[in-house]
């Protein structure tokens, strides 16, 4: 009976000592993150775009403001934007602005798309009214540049 009791204890230590260990190395993974920022502007517009990598996972949030007068037309109304660099597109989504002429995207997964951490900038296309503006973004070190 001792001789199945500590050959119990043993596998069980094994196994449990095992799996923290295995688990350990899985976490360091998963959770690490990187993040990178986009800035830009034009006449009409200033966007920020932030990417984060956290594990495998992709994560952008976009924020715009609107720099013209108040236009009550642009916060009834939809607008789109896209989102492309030189190798393809990353993604888009249609927009309300608030009050104050911002619209801030909430944190949404990427499903699809690249870690554009490499590039320099990148383009947003907006639709709004009957117009299309172009926003060259270029890469910022941190998203208060």
């Amino acid at each position: 009976m001792k001789k199945a009791s500590a050959h119990l204890t043993f596998s069980l230590l094994f196994l449990f000592n095992s799996i923290t260990t295995v688990h350990g190395e899985i976490a360091n993974h998963l959770f690490s993150t990187k993040s990178v920022s986009f800035k830009g502007s034009d006449n009409n517009w200033e966007v920020l775009h932030e990417m984060t990598l956290v594990g495998t996972d992709i994560l952008f949030q976009t924020t715009i403001k609107y720099k013209g007068k108040f236009d009550k037309d642009l916060i009834k109304s939809y607008s789109h934007y896209l989102i492309s660099y030189n190798n393809g597109t990353i993604g888009g989504e249609r927009f309300l602005l608030n009050q104050s002429g911002e619209f801030h995207g909430k944190k949404r997964e990427c499903g699809g798309c690249e870690f554009i951490d490499k590039k320099k900038e990148v383009y947003y296309e907006i639709y709004w009214k009957d117009a299309i503006s172009t926003v060259i973004l270029k890469k910022v070190d941190k998203p208060g540049d």
